[in-house]
């Protein structure tokens, strides 16, 4: 739990518990924390302070993430200098993994020692901060990883990122080129353990995550209440609107003022009044290159203004009643999907002459229907449903 939980005057935390008020004799809720002050505030008990691996063990777990081997008969002088760093990991697994498989990624004595000699060790760290290591491992990547992987700092901690999908859209951006690279590019992060495994998912770790947040601060930014919308950095370039009962038009407006977004990402807002407002958005907010939102009935006129959009996901399920002849203006569009929206009506005419477009992806009964870019340009009719 983070310190957010305990916001309302401990209410949220109550409103959370009520349901287990009424639960069998015995019943027990583990709750596992950083942050003192949930400490305080949530537990019935004396709290216990979970101390790091002690050192013979964590020493045997850095050489496996280092070397792949609890052996001896690694190198003597990367041992060495990796038993001076060790100390540093203060017992942490996910410090020693993270930055195991960044020195692993270079055995030269010399990448080792700077990283030993780094003066982020020194930097002095509130107890809920983000470790040193972490940070190291970050400032280690390559330019094009440190791109892709500060960009995830626009998604909520706990999302579910789907490899395919992220590289779609890190494409989208500019990030990479071609797509298959942005898939390399994932699988490079879930080597240096900055994307873990978990369901067939994937998931950044909340310390990692936080740390991403850190160095894309003025780019990346989530709204999850009212008050956010005052914080929102003024160059911010990348935005995700959680669902809140409480944004309403004036909100989502206001974002109107901020020109340098590039990528919106809409979770269930005003679908009775989206229309209205995402035509304000298409024709302030003209840097967009990817944007998604949840179901909408139809398109708005003026997206032809977002002649830089090369994204666009409905993902709600819906009737798609329209879409107007401008769309065929956004000549950079790649990626269409539409996937639970069943399109009425005919196409645009023009359709065909979205040459980069890569997928087109909607329902025909709610069954998905996948358009390559050489169909759509050569057999792609008006009257095609």
């Amino acid at each position: 739990m983070w310190d957010d939980s305990l916001k309302e005057n401990g209410q949220c935390w109550k409103r959370f518990c009520a349901p287990f008020r009424s639960v069998q004799k015995g019943s027990m809720m583990l709750v596992t924390t950083r942050c003192p002050n949930v400490t305080e505030g949530v537990r019935t008990m004396e709290h216990v302070i979970v101390e790091g691996l002690k050192d013979g063990v964590f020493w045997n777990f850095f050489k496996l993430c280092v070397f792949r081997s609890e052996g001896s008969d690694n190198d003597p002088e990367l041992e060495g200098i990796g038993r001076r760093i060790l100390p540093k990991l203060k017992g942490s697994p996910l410090a020693a993994k993270t930055l195991g498989r960044m020195l692993s990624m270079d055995l030269q004595a010399s990448h080792w020692n700077s990283i030993l000699e780094s003066e982020l060790w020194e930097l002095k760290q509130k107890e809920t901060e983000i470790l040193p290591a972490l940070r190291l491992s970050y400032m280690y990547l390559p330019f094009y990883l440190k791109q892709c992987f500060a960009f995830c700092a626009m998604y909520p901690k706990d999302y579910k990122f789907e490899k395919t999908c992220l590289a779609e859209i890190w494409a989208a951006e500019g990030f990479v080129e071609p797509q298959d690279i942005g898939s390399q590019y994932f699988e490079d992060l879930v080597a240096r353990s900055f994307f873990q495994k978990v369901n067939g998912g994937y998931v950044i770790h909340d310390l990692l995550h936080d740390m991403a947040q850190k160095v894309s601060e003025h780019d990346c930014f989530i709204l999850r209440n009212k008050t956010d919308f005052d914080k929102v950095p003024q160059n911010v370039r990348h935005l995700y609107v959680l669902h809140n009962i409480d944004f309403d038009e004036s909100n989502l407006l206001s974002l109107c003022n901020y020109t340098k977004l590039r990528t919106l990402i809409c979770n269930n807002i005003l679908r009775s009044r989206l229309l209205f407002v995402m035509d304000h958005w298409c024709t302030k907010l003209t840097r967009m290159r990817v944007f998604c939102c949840p179901a909408i009935s139809e398109l708005p006129y003026s997206i032809g203004n977002w002649k830089h959009l090369r994204y666009l996901e409905i993902t709600g399920r819906c009737m798609l009643k329209r879409i107007p002849s401008t769309f065929c203006w956004l000549y950079n569009m790649q990626i269409l999907y539409a996937k639970k929206c069943t399109v009425l009506g005919n196409l645009p005419g023009d359709f065909g002459k979205l040459t980069s477009l890569q997928k087109f992806e909607y329902a025909t009964s709610y069954q998905p229907q996948v358009f390559a870019p050489l169909k759509l340009c050569r057999c792609l009719a008006p009257k095609m449903v």
